[in-house]
């Protein structure tokens, strides 16, 4: 059951790729900027952003770790993001330090690479975390619209196939929308990735039931958004 409008929003190379799903048909665009995202959509009911909002303090967030949990095979895909002034650091190294200092544990070199998306993110959001804008991550609503966590990785054909066959199944023209974003834009703007998962966060972001990790979040704590598992099928036929 889906409702509303929901947008879903993924980093790409050219900024932000963008899904909108509503009672017309899907569209996929992309923004330079995040405030271009939101001011764009602050009509819709709900957006999805794969970027975390409200950066760990002293020790990991309790989202990701609850993340993590939840998609077993797949928990590698879910990062731990840098503190607030490790994210601030202009290198790697710079940054690692820091996070090490602050978390007395090191930074991924791919959590750090997004260092820029959740300073803009924020700057956008703030730490508000049930607003018009929401942190939710693609693995975790791939694996609700499988029932279970998708075996195979994002990365490989196989698991690309599996996705797009999910997708198929809950969005009208999926397949054709998908193919026409592949074919506006150069892999060097918006990888194939980045499409998936921006249209299943849009999906995502239309649903009626929610849930979010972790189950019991405070009030002023991170949490990620995903909709509720489906009755677990087989992921290929």
């Amino acid at each position: 059951m889906s409702e509303g409008t929901g947008v879903g929003v993924d980093a790409c190379p050219v900024g932000w790729v963008v899904t909108v799903i509503d009672e017309h048909s899907p569209t996929i665009k992309t923004y330079e900027t995040f405030s271009e995202v939101e001011q764009a959509n602050d009509d819709a009911d709900k957006i999805f952003v794969d970027i975390p909002i409200g950066l760990p303090q002293g020790e990991r967030r309790r989202c990701d770790l609850k993340a993590r949990e939840l998609l077993g095979c797949r928990g590698s895909s879910v990062f731990f993001p840098p503190c607030e002034t490790a994210a601030a650091k202009p290198d790697y190294e710079s940054a690692n330090n820091e996070h090490r200092d602050k978390m007395e544990h090191g930074l991924s070199q791919q959590a750090y690479a997004i260092s820029e998306k959740i300073i803009e993110v924020q700057s956008v959001v703030g730490d508000r975390f049930d607003g018009l804008i929401r942190e939710s991550h693609p693995e975790l609503c791939f694996a609700a619209l499988n029932g279970q966590p998708v075996a195979y990785p994002k990365s490989s054909d196989l698991g690309r196939g599996v996705r797009m066959h999910l997708l198929t199944e809950v969005l009208r023209d999926a397949g054709a929308l998908y193919e026409e974003a592949r074919e506006r834009y150069l892999l060097k703007e918006v990888r194939r990735d980045d499409i998936l998962d921006s249209m299943v966060l849009a999906h995502a972001a239309r649903s009626a039931s929610l849930r979010t990790a972790p189950s019991d979040p405070a009030s002023d704590e991170p949490r990620i958004y995903f909709p509720e598992f489906r009755v677990a099928t087989v992921d290929v036929e």
